[in-house]
């Protein structure tokens, strides 16, 4: 019994040495294999740490995985690191290397993107550091960088690469070294002056501001006064869509005549996903300067087919209402005989709070219009016309709740649309407009205490008051509180949706206010229903309804 448990126990002997020479082989085969895997031994280890004070700094620990996806994954350890001759190696704790110009990055990246190097070597980085200070180090960590931070961040590569910069300008004994003795509190890391600043901090890189505008690398990092301005990413030619690379390149471009009733959609679709890469329903875009991505930048990624269909209607009613005008000024002589022998009436019409309400009113659409055309087409100090525009339409909210309030107080009943006899009413005053108001003929509806409008200004008013304020006042707050807006609004992105209904309604808007204006003059003199909002009192000759 004891022979057999002997040579049962040499049995289990020989199979574990066995076992554990063939692991031994495979690891040195794997050793082979892998140039760095000496390396990895120790700095793969989270216990690693430094044996020397000097060194206690130093981030020593460099897992497998984040190496692997570095843009070096490829290149051997020796390839940078070199013992000094004479040392035992890297055996020997502390590493002593070499510090040759042959083992710098310029060394490689000078030759294969001198682009990066020459760039490097104007900014402020390179100028107003003491030599040696600021190193490429000082920035990117080699071991770790990954492709693609440089186009089309993800957000949170948007937020290492911009810790990289906090990191050294919020440390002030590092900041003073490097700037040459300025303090840390001398910067405005708040970006104050930006309108939105947390979104613009949390979207953009501190390079896509701070890099010279005419350097494609990224790398010349230009004095803060020197920072990229407004009107160069928030424009058609966006310097940002470009620095992102979200202008669309070849193969983005798959997918982008869909939804144009020339293919079947879902079909190819799965065709073009089948091909890998950017799934296609990420990848479709609007070949008309949308950026791909559910995102809107004032000025940068317009309908430029929807911003001349807007104006050639608007330059259309401008004429429109130019001729009429021009009839009405021929048969302006023939009128005034006409009326000579009419009485003059006068009517309380408008109470204070209701001109008030109306001033202000007015002045904001102005002002909205006038700053929204100025962001959507990027001219002059954009800052100046995204603060306007957000303050003024914060304005407009309230002003609009003062509207419902008076309504509430008894000045609603002018709003509300009586159906019977209503198309005969819009018929008669069309043909007022159109024909009688050349001819001199008397108004079909003069306004009064009972009804201030005639059916086509209420039916105008009731639409724009109650339907298109409020969603202007909805898709405004959603633009500028943009985390609440959903991302798919009736199957499509939902900021672009958001955006474009904010746009056409603003539009709409604009034709409104023009015929509005041009109404106004339409009175017995040019001024006399502007004055009439001024007074309270409405004017007008001809028989009044009492009569």
């Amino acid at each position: 019994m004891k022979t057999a448990s002997i040579t049962k126990w040499l049995e289990y002997t020989f199979r574990s040495v066995t076992l554990l020479g063939l692991l031994t082989l495979s690891l040195y085969a794997q050793a082979a294999n892998d140039p760095n895997a000496q390396c990895q031994r120790c700095h793969n280890d989270s216990d690693i740490h430094a044996v020397t004070s000097g060194n206690a700094g130093a981030k020593l620990l460099i897992t497998d995985e984040s190496y692997q996806d570095s843009v070096h994954a490829s290149v051997p350890c020796v390839a940078c690191h070199q013992s000094v001759n004479g040392n035992a190696g890297f055996e020997a704790l502390p590493h002593v290397q070499t510090t040759v110009a042959s083992n710098s990055c310029e060394s490689c990246h000078g030759l294969v993107q001198h682009k990066i190097t020459d760039a490097y070597k104007k900014s402020v980085h390179a100028t107003k550091s003491e030599q040696g200070k600021f190193t490429c180090e000082s920035c990117h960590d080699a071991h770790t960088m990954q492709p693609g931070i440089i186009t089309q961040p993800t957000v949170p590569q948007i937020a290492a690469s911009n810790a990289m910069c906090t990191d050294c300008h919020t440390r002030p004994t590092e900041y003073k070294a490097l700037s040459g003795g300025k303090k840390v509190t001398e910067q405005d890391l708040t970006h104050r002056s930006l309108p939105n600043p947390p979104l613009h901090l949390s979207s953009l890189r501190c390079i896509d501001c701070h890099a010279d505008s005419k350097d494609p690398t990224l790398h010349n990092i230009a004095p803060a006064k020197e920072s990229v301005a407004c009107n160069q990413c928030h424009t058609a030619e966006s310097l940002l869509a470009q620095r992102q690379n979200f202008t669309p390149t070849e193969q983005n471009l798959a997918g982008s005549l869909l939804k144009q009733g020339l293919f079947d959609d879902k079909a190819l679709q799965d065709k073009l996903n089948a091909l890998g890469g950017i799934p296609a329903e990420r990848g479709i875009q609007w070949v008309n300067g949308n950026l791909f991505t559910n995102t809107y930048m004032i000025g940068a990624n317009g309908n430029i087919r929807l911003d001349k269909a807007i104006s050639a209607i608007a330059a259309a009613l401008f004429l429109l209402l130019a001729g009429h005008g021009l009839i009405r000024l021929l048969t302006a002589r023939k009128r005034r005989l006409l009326s000579n022998g009419m009485s003059l009436h006068k009517t309380y019409l408008y109470t204070l709070p209701v001109r008030l309400w109306h001033g202000l009113n007015a002045l904001c659409f102005i002002l909205l219009l006038i700053s929204g055309i100025g962001m959507h087409f990027s001219q002059g100090e954009l800052s100046v016309w995204v603060d306007l525009h957000n303050l003024v339409g914060l304005a407009l909210c309230f002003i609009w709740l003062v509207f419902i309030v008076i309504n509430l107080l008894g000045n609603g009943h002018h709003y509300l649309i009586r159906i019977q006899g209503l198309l005969g009413k819009i018929l008669r005053q069309t043909r007022y407009y159109l024909y009688g108001i050349f001819v001199g003929a008397e108004h079909p509806e003069h306004p009064s205490a009972k009804s201030k409008f005639n059916s086509l200004q209420q039916l105008g008013y009731v639409t724009m008051m109650y339907l298109v304020v409020p969603l202007l006042i909805i898709t405004g707050l959603l633009m500028l509180y943009s985390n609440y807006t959903p991302a798919i609004l009736f199957g499509l992105p939902g900021k672009q949706v958001i955006v474009y209904t904010h746009y056409g309604l603003a539009a709409i808007s604009l034709l409104f206010l023009m015929v509005h204006l041009y109404l106004c003059t339409t009175g017995d003199s040019l001024t006399a229903l502007f004055k009439g909002m001024i007074s309270g009192y409405h004017r007008y000759r001809g028989k009044s309804d009492d009569e």
